[in-house]
């Protein structure tokens, strides 16, 4: 009965080992796979073969999600060169929020600027959210540990020495009111940028609603909410609608 059971579990071992070898073959030809498409698109890209390349790039970020911060620069350009402002325009965004690399802020105003887009005014303001957004875990995280530690030095001194004391009670109840903050914090709101090149802006979810606006593709404007087909946004400080196959919701 013993060796039975031994068997049993040499064979489970074996089992597990032949499972993890076959995942890390796996993973490691799915890694090289994406490592050469990565390498096409690139040398498509010094060809200045910018619609090969894309297209390649592409493939990559829909398939699997990933992009580093090089192709979605260079996805940017290509989609530039094209005359496909609103496309490239996305593509600076994801590389931003990859990156927080302040001059692509400057390139996308300046893109802003000559084609008289909506939308891309920034302030310190957008910055603080931005970086409070990105690190709000490891914020919270770390506030809670301080909170940790002074209730710990508070029950100490209580057990020690019989007496409280106000200027710890006082620093928890800081603590305490900052994770609540950050836990709560309002992250960047919902914004999509406009990609057809006569979008409809109406008064309502609508096609017979009153007509605000026909907008040309690049803009950035600020989601409210969607409703079937409609997207609910502000555009130029008030509220109206736009069919939500003429923009882009940004990750």
């Amino acid at each position: 009965m013993g060796s039975l059971s031994n068997m049993q579990t040499r064979v489970s071992v074996f089992a597990l080992f032949f499972i993890l070898s076959v995942f890390t073959s796996f993973q490691s030809a799915y890694s090289q796979d994406l490592e050469s498409e990565l390498e096409k698109g690139d040398s498509l890209f010094k060809e200045r073969k910018f619609t090969q390349s894309l297209e390649v790039y592409e493939s990559i970020y829909e398939n699997t999600g990933l992009a580093t911060p090089a192709m979605l620069l260079k996805m940017a350009y290509s989609q530039e060169a094209m005359g496909n402002l609103s496309n490239a325009l996305i593509y600076l965004h994801d590389y931003y929020k990859m990156s927080s690399d302040k001059k692509v802020l400057e390139k996308m105003n300046e893109l802003a600027q000559v084609n008289g887009l909506q939308g891309y005014e920034t302030n310190d303001f957008q910055q603080f959210v931005k970086v409070v957004n990105d690190y709000k875990v490891l914020i919270t995280t770390v506030l809670l540990a301080f909170a940790l530690l002074i209730l710990s030095m508070i029950f100490r001194k209580i057990k020690k020495h019989q007496e409280k004391s106000p200027g710890l009670a006082a620093g928890l109840v800081l603590v305490l009111a900052l994770i609540v903050f950050f836990v709560n914090f309002a992250g960047p709101k919902d914004m999509a940028i406009i990609t057809g090149d006569d979008s409809y802006v109406m008064s309502g979810p609508s096609a017979a609603a009153e007509l605000v606006e026909v907008i040309g593709q690049g803009h950035k404007v600020e989601v409210v909410s969607k409703n079937d087909i409609w997207y609910q946004i502000k555009w130029r400080g008030e509220t109206a609608y736009i069919r939500e196959n003429n923009l882009k919701e940004l990750l």
